[in-house]
């Protein structure tokens, strides 16, 4: 919304517990309530130990949210945007010397002000007034600062308010109305954000009419692509035997006819493989925004354009983006196409790189075979924070049908997200599953399945297994898994559990205990060690012979120079000559508080080369009992050359000891050093990033420190390039 402009994280990263949040907010409200005192207060948080599955209080600075939320802008990677920041600075500058140049005084409002940057921009470049509202309070007390800092302070007031909340007249937070409007409060989805209601609201209350907008336009494009792949993140495919013809698992019909989801999924698509789509309909201009007030503002609009097939295929999946008209000339274009459609594609490495404002991609609600040549009516829609998007061939096109956002009728799109249908899609690791199950799966068989929404179990009994027990402890997960159970007709075989205390007497024990692992409380992959402790909590229902899989996981790393990624953890120094230092002083110090030193991150998105061959520096055995804790150093040799901004990490799960069958979350294919890594697109890795970039060569060594403390479920690592303790 307006006034926190400067959040740069993307939606995809957001791991919000709902959950968490309540119980935090009222142990922080009974502690202000019932103790009295002075001193700096603590504040207890929710967290989920891991490992054990168990919620579990954690003690924290009473400030923890207020830290946290800051360091979720991640240093504002939108102020590494050097494209950004000049078009505006271009597009302030014009619309100042424009109102001078009609002899009139130029009042700038800013809305979202975050660091004070664009009203920096406007005093540099002759406002006569600015007034800026920042609704955060502690990014508004921070922009004061560094307003100070660059000595402007008596040319800017911050107004630590939303902009619907501001008020106009003598006295008041606005002696007048601005005739300048300059803001940033856009998303990937461009109004996600509130724009819409924002800019609205700015024309009728806080502007003079006729005011300049920078700004002062978007249009929105799409293109319609057949992609296989992409439509892997959306819909669930039949599972095929390990000869990949024959069907093991049928999808259910509700599955397959549901029309999906209108939630965005936001991605950069210029690091999608461009041979795993083609286009249906190349980019098209769908809606126009008019920010500077000369046409009014729909709140809701609907399009049909007809259109024809530039080629032939399924259409399946829309690719969205966005471009900002920043000047009053309309002669600046700041674009966030993907490679293969932005202005500057002849020149790649120009290309700017931006995680704030990424391409988001939509799933149709109905896939349409076309040839080209097709005659098709592209149905685009939109409501205050969202897009939706329906395709039809020409002759099957009813007009005056209303095309309602799509909403999810079979529960998978509630209860799984895009990474994880993706990883249920994947071919290549479902062929190994199916073929380790099919070593160990006979018709005595008694299976238990640990895992989140896992379709393991009801392979198992589709090989034969005489009995199989789900234990899955999310409700949402186990509505999905029980559609499949009886669309398969396996429900005479399998029994699905809420927990480990569900599990009665049996009488036959368990031969075979199976996980993928997944479990939907886990965002980095060795979190799902959990699946560990579920099997030792039901060790008294196993039998003395009894099966794991899998039988163990490890940990690997490899250092890393990443092209662009650094810069979420990056200070700015300075940005267009203005200094920020302040800025960077306080995501460093809520960083420090709220932030863990790993990140979970889909690195396929995020190019980066190797400096290390990957090294093992943890290894789990599910065979044994958890231990107390687990503790490994050394050392690796560095074997390229170049600036390492971190480490990835990621797991590999060994099914049975059989390398075909090991399910790696890491690196596809040879990893070559300085050459760009592929990785796998169906799970995020995590990343420890260094506080400082290291240069190194193959002098160089790197040192790890690893300590697994199964008590709170953590997995603490230490990385340098030097010694740690020299």
């Amino acid at each position: 919304m307006a006034g926190a402009a400067y959040t740069g994280t993307s939606k995809k990263l957001l791991n919000v517990d709902l959950l968490s949040v309540v119980y935090r907010r009222l142990i922080h409200k009974y502690i202000h309530r019932h103790c009295s005192t002075s001193r700096r207060m603590s504040v207890f948080t929710i967290k989920v130990n891991p490992v054990t599955g168990k919620s579990e209080w954690e003690l924290q600075n009473e400030d923890y949210d207020y830290h946290q939320e800051i360091a979720r802008s991640a240093f504002a990677d939108m102020l590494h945007d050097t494209e950004r920041n000049q078009k505006y600075y271009i597009g302030v500058k014009r619309a100042i010397e424009k109102m001078h140049s009609m002899g009139k005084k130029a009042h700038v409002l800013d809305i979202g002000t975050g660091t004070g940057l664009l009203s920096m921009m406007a005093a540099k470049s002759g406002a006569d007034t600015i007034v800026a509202c920042e609704a955060f309070h502690p990014m508004a007390e921070c922009a004061k600062k560094v307003i100070n800092e660059n000595g402007l302070e008596d040319k800017i007031v911050i107004i630590p308010k939303r902009s619907t909340d501001m008020t106009v007249g003598v006295g008041q937070d606005m002696e007048h109305r601005a005739n300048i409007l300059v803001t940033e409060v856009f998303d990937t989805e461009l109004i996600g954000e509130g724009a819409i209601s924002t800019f609205i609201h700015a024309h009728e209350e806080l502007l003079e009419k006729d005011s300049i907008v920078v700004p002062s336009s978007a249009t929105v494009y799409v293109q319609v692509v057949g992609s296989q792949l992409a439509q892997n993140w959306n819909r669930l495919q039949p599972i095929a035997d390990i000869d990949r013809t024959t069907l093991l698992l049928d999808t259910p019909e509700k599955v397959q006819q549901c029309p999906g989801a209108a939630a965005v999924h936001d991605i950069q698509l210029s690091q999608f493989p461009k041979d795993q789509f083609n286009t249906i309909i190349p980019p098209t201009p769908v809606f126009r925004f008019d920010w500077s007030g000369k046409v009014p503002l729909a709140r809701e609009r609907s399009n049909a354009l007809n259109l024809v097939s530039s080629g032939n295929g399924v259409a399946q999946v829309v690719f969205m983006w966005w471009d900002l008209v920043m000047d009053v000339h309309e002669e600046i274009i700041l674009s966030c196409a993907p490679v293969w459609a932005h202005p500057m594609s002849d020149n790649e490495k120009m290309l700017p790189w931006r995680d704030h404002w990424m391409q988001a991609v939509y799933y149709l609600p109905s896939e349409i075979p076309v040839t080209k040549g097709d005659k098709l009516v592209l149905i685009s829609q939109h409501d205050e924070y969202s897009f939706w998007f329906h395709m039809f061939s020409k002759d099957h096109w009813v007009e005056d049908l209303d095309y309602d956002r799509p909403i999810c009728e079979c529960g998978l799109h509630v209860a799984f997200g895009r990474t994880r249908i993706g990883a249920m899609n994947d071919s290549d690791r479902n062929y190994k599953y199916v073929s380790a199950l099919r070593e160990y799966v006979t018709s005595d068989s008694i299976c238990l399945c640990l895992s989140d929404g896992s379709l393991l179990g009801a392979m198992a009994a589709r090989l034969g297994a005489k009995k199989v027990y789900y234990i899955d402890g999310n409700t949402l997960t186990r509505h999905v898994v029980r559609d499949y159970i009886k669309h398969n007709n396996l429900e005479d075989r399998i029994v699905i559990l809420n927990s480990v205390k569900d599990l009665k007497p049996l009488t036959d024990k368990v031969t075979l205990v199976i996980g993928e692992p997944h479990f939907v409380t886990t965002l980095l992959p060795w979190q799902n060690v959990y699946f560990w402790y579920l099997k030792n909590e039901v060790s008294q229902y196993l039998s003395t012979t009894a099966t794991v899989l899998p039988i163990g996981a490890s940990v690997w790393a490899m250092a890393v120079q990443f092209h662009d990624l650094w810069k979420i953890r990056a200070p700015l120094h300075s940005v267009e000559g203005f200094k920020v230092t302040d800025f960077d002083k306080l995501i460093e110090s809520s960083s420090s508080i709220s932030d863990s030193a790993v990140e979970a991150q889909p690195l396929w998105e995020y190019p980066c080369e190797a400096l290390s061959q990957p090294f093992c520096i943890l290894d789990f055995n599910f065979t044994t009992n958890i231990e107390d804790s687990v503790e490994t150093k050394g050392q690796v040799s560095c074997k390229g050359s170049g600036t390492c901004h971190g480490v990835a990490l990621w797991v590999n799960w060994d099914l049975d000891g059989n390398p075909k069958h090991t399910i790696s979350t890491g690196p596809i294919g040879t990893v070559e050093i300085n050459k760009k890594v592929t990785w796998d697109m169906h799970t995020r890795q995590g990343v420890y990033f260094f506080q400082s970039h290291k240069s190194v060569d193959e002098t160089s060594n790197f040192f790890y420190e690893v300590q697994f403390r199964p008590q709170d479920g953590d997995v603490q690592f230490q990385f340098d390039v030097n010694p740690l303790h020299s």
